[in-house]
């Protein structure tokens, strides 16, 4: 096995489970996988109505791999990356963003054309971004558009300027940074 991230070759070693674990502190990429209940009840925070509702409409490129568990029932699993991806979405769901500009700020932060969750979240991790930052001026007296929000990644240290340059302009600010920090504890202490 490879690390996606650097592309260099590590140590694995098999867990107890039987799971090949990266134990490269730099990268931590792993092949555990985690079930709907994990994400709903100890990483994300999701609801499973949402998690089902998002996997079902498909609306913001999230996937779930259908396995057999051990009474022959089929369960959802879901890989690292999955659980990122699905927390952006999650958190940019609960800021209270519509489903059109979630799927607008997707494809802009994954360079896409079509909303990817997982990608973003990747892209995100790997540039150690702290804040997803939405810049969305409101519309004039007589304009029947909506302007197009700016969509930009910011370290905590430039949102006040980031406030000061848009007088007027709503902005959202979602600390995605400390959000993937939080999920990254959380597996290495749960999992």
């Amino acid at each position: 096995m490879q690390c996606d991230m650097q592309i260099i070759h590590h140590a694995y070693t098999e867990c107890q489970q039987g799971l090949t674990v990266c134990r490269c502190k730099a990268c931590k990429v792993s092949n555990l996988t985690f079930k709907s209940s994990d994400i709903t009840d100890l990483l994300v925070g999701i609801t499973p109505i949402y998690l089902n509702t998002f996997l079902q409409r498909n609306l913001y490129g999230l996937k779930a791999e259908v396995r057999e568990s051990k009474g022959g029932d089929k369960e959802r699993v879901f890989s690292e990356a999955d659980v990122f991806g699905i927390g952006l979405a999650w958190m940019l769901f609960e800021s209270g963003l519509r489903t059109e500009v979630i799927r607008r700020i997707l494809k802009t932060l994954a360079d896409t054309k079509k909303a990817d969750a997982v990608l973003a979240a990747k892209t995100l991790l790997k540039s150690k971004a702290e804040y997803i930052l939405v810049v969305r001026e409101p519309r004039k007296p007589r304009g029947r558009t909506e302007v197009d929000p700016q969509i930009s990644t910011v370290e905590r240290t430039e949102l006040g300027s980031a406030i000061t340059n848009n007088p007027t302009a709503n902005l959202l600010m979602v600390p995605v940074g400390q959000k993937f920090e939080d999920i990254r504890k959380r597996m290495e202490i749960l999992f």
